[in-house]
């Protein structure tokens, strides 16, 4: 697939806590759909413009809206860098869905989240399905829960030194894709950090991936989940746990051969990147 254009309008906003937000808009009004795109851990909105196959510009050539959270302590947004609360950026996730549909009424809104992101998105979905025309993840940070007595002493550093790095999880940088030249770019990238995972979203990221699992019940909504299966960074079969979990009728797990955690970037980006398009416009369309 080509290289989407940049012929788009670009804006930046604040939420109420001071969190960054982004919207990208095509340059003729009236859009398709709204796509809310949630990054992942260390990077921010504004990356997916020109990296993760430059999925930003090739939504807002298709006549969809873009928008984008920067999670506190990431890109634009306030705070230590890469140090984020999980339960407060989903509530930071919902304003700005509320925000998405008061600017947007009657236009389908479609939830994709990458990684942590991916995480932050099914926590805003269950915390509120109402409005969501469909949801898309992307190697998403779904977690298996802790023994009961690790998860206390978790609880205890977290009231302490909640920026403290849990030991032994920084991931190996080619380990997000097998694109040397994008491992080079996300290395020389000023505005990513290069520290490891905190306490405090270690520890949060545990609580919402509690609550997304007590709502698998309750969730409907139209959903893809793509991973691919030598990822490094998050677990392939939670993914396939998760989509078998959900009591949506309209799901599909895509898992990716040898595929890297960044999977739009990857090997098989381009496949991946024709197979987004295309669900979301199915999406779209069913609206």
């Amino acid at each position: 697939m080509s290289t989407g254009t940049q012929d788009f309008k670009h804006e930046t906003i604040k939420l109420s806590r001071g969190t960054a937000a982004h919207i990208w808009r095509p340059q003729q009004a009236p859009y398709t759909a709204v796509v809310l795109l949630q990054h992942g851990f260390a990077e921010y909105a504004e990356r997916y413009v020109t990296s993760h196959h430059n999925v930003i510009s090739h939504l807002v050539s298709a006549n969809y809206i873009v928008y984008a959270m920067d999670m506190w302590g990431h890109g634009g947004s306030p705070g230590t860098r890469g140090v984020v609360h999980i339960n407060t950026a989903v509530k930071d996730h919902i304003e700005l869905r509320k925000l998405v549909l008061e600017q947007n009424p009657d236009v389908p809104i479609i939830l994709f989240g990458h990684s942590l992101g991916g995480l932050v998105t099914a926590g805003s979905t269950v915390a509120d399905q109402k409005d969501i025309k469909a949801v898309l993840l992307t190697g998403p940070a779904f977690v298996e829960p802790l023994p009961y007595m690790l998860r206390l002493a978790t609880g205890v550093i977290v009231r302490l030194v909640p920026k403290w790095q849990v030991p032994g999880r920084k991931g190996a940088l080619d380990g997000l894709t097998r694109d040397v030249q994008e491992v080079e770019r996300f290395r020389d990238d000023p505005l990513i950090p290069n520290d490891g995972i905190s306490f405090l979203l270690a520890a949060t990221a545990l609580d919402v991936n509690q609550d997304i699992v007590a709502g698998f019940a309750d969730w409907t909504v139209p959903t893809l989940v793509l991973h691919g299966n030598a990822d490094t960074y998050c677990d392939w079969k939670a993914s396939e746990k998760f989509v078998n979990g959900i009591a949506s009728e309209d799901k599909e797990l895509g898992i990716y051969e040898e595929g890297r955690h960044e999977i739009l970037h990857d090997l098989e980006g381009d496949a991946v990147l024709e197979r987004i398009m295309a669900w979301i416009g199915k999406q779209a369309r069913a609206a």
